[in-house]
């Protein structure tokens, strides 16, 4: 059990350090195509796209036949992404190469976090989550760490086939460390026939689990951009461009924090109380943030601000394995969760970027404050329905 949650964790850091090292190679892929700054946006946003698109047909697939086995297609796909991109010649193919990568990032989290869920016991699933999500975000710190200096050095196409040698070997690796004991293909798919098939129809007539859904929406539109965005406050600030990366390595670190600190909580108290008293929190530094001047103190802000956006994701997973343990079929119910995620992270963006430009970059910020209102709502309502049906068991 804990070696399987071992590979899965490994798994996760090359998934999200891979996420960041195709991102990275886009300004040294623009030159060399001279590909416009629009085209390089559209590149970006198909990693965004493929979370909504792949969502659902992935949880499927995965309840249907197995998680294992779309883990191992999601590793083929990271190889062939690398090797179409070290490849391309041209802005078609490259948008080929990436259409097949972001089948593997669209396709990873719902199936993993399924995984996790039915590997992990219900007392430490917070603490769990916490530092899977907090090994995605170890990854994008290392393999972007050294990214840049080595497409510098020698390329961005060899890079890319570098990739491709790094994606083989951790397949290789995976494939081989399952053969060695071949039972636990055997006993998921045992699990998986004998486990009682719901539809996506079923799933969402769940009324804890809509709610769940809705304070996923809300504090995925109040956090998710909120990186995107923090530059271009500092910069209203008059904070030098070339001190950036403080600022956003600072929001980083926030992140490793909470995630594994708020999972632990979880553990400890009720999954619901400790939401809405982090997300009031995010409201008030999101607050402190828009309206602070001083360097010592946006630091400061930016930390804590990273740890309780990004470090409520174990939180609402353990509410949506909790409204789902009846059925047991995680792969559908995370699908349905990431779908939600992957839509409010799309247009969220899009809605913090036009009140930036008809109001200002603090009032958009202030807009995010105002959504993650809207998530405690949500996870009041959530609180009081769950106490209701425990009451009545």
């Amino acid at each position: 059990m804990k070696n399987k949650l071992f590979q899965i964790f490994a798994l996760h850091f090359f998934n999200d350090g891979f996420l960041a090292s195709i991102v990275l190679l886009l300004p040294f892929i623009a030159k060399d195509l001279k590909l416009t700054l629009t085209q390089v946006g559209f590149l970006s946003s198909i990693f965004s796209l493929s979370g909504i698109l792949l969502s659902l047909p992935v949880g499927h697939l995965g309840s249907r036949f197995g998680a294992i086995k779309i883990l191992v297609f999601t590793m083929i796909f990271y190889g062939l992404g690398f090797l179409f991109t070290g490849l391309s010649h041209s802005y078609l193919f490259l948008i080929f190469a990436f259409s097949v990568m972001s089948i593997s990032f669209g396709a990873f989290h719902p199936v993993t976090f399924s995984l996790v869920a039915k590997l992990s016991k219900k007392e430490k699933l917070g603490r769990i989550i916490g530092d899977f999500t907090a090994v995605g975000e170890f990854g994008r710190i290392c393999l972007s760490g050294f990214i840049s200096y080595i497409a510098f050095s020698i390329g961005w196409r060899q890079t890319s086939f570098i990739y491709v040698i790094i994606s083989a070997l951790i397949l290789f690796i995976f494939l081989l460390s399952h053969f060695q004991n071949i039972k636990i293909y055997s006993k998921e798919n045992k699990k998986n026939e004998s486990q009682k098939q719901i539809s996506f129809i079923e799933i969402i007539k769940n009324k804890n689990f809509i709610l769940v859904l809705l304070i996923n929406f809300f504090d995925n539109l109040a956090s998710s951009a909120l990186f995107i965005f923090l530059p271009f406050l500092l910069i209203k600030k008059g904070i030098s461009p070339s001190i950036l990366g403080a600022f956003t390595s600072a929001f980083f670190v926030g992140n490793l924090i909470g995630k594994m600190g708020l999972g632990r909580l979880t553990d400890m108290f009720k999954n619901t109380k400790v939401f809405i008293i982090a997300e009031l929190f995010m409201v008030l530094f999101i607050i402190l943030l828009a309206y602070s001047n001083t360097i010592f103190f946006i630091i400061l802000f930016s930390v804590i601000l990273g740890s309780l956006t990004m470090g409520t994701s174990p939180i609402r997973t353990t509410m949506v394995t909790e409204t789902n343990e009846q059925h047991g079929s995680y792969e559908k119910a995370f699908a349905v969760g990431s779908f939600v995620a992957s839509l409010s992270s799309a247009i969220a963006p899009i809605i913090l970027g036009y009140i930036a430009d008809l109001y200002g970059i603090v009032n958009s910020f202030n807009l995010t404050a105002i959504f993650a209102l809207f998530a405690v709502f949500s996870a009041y309502i959530y609180d009081k329905e769950k106490s209701v049906r425990i009451n009545t068991i």
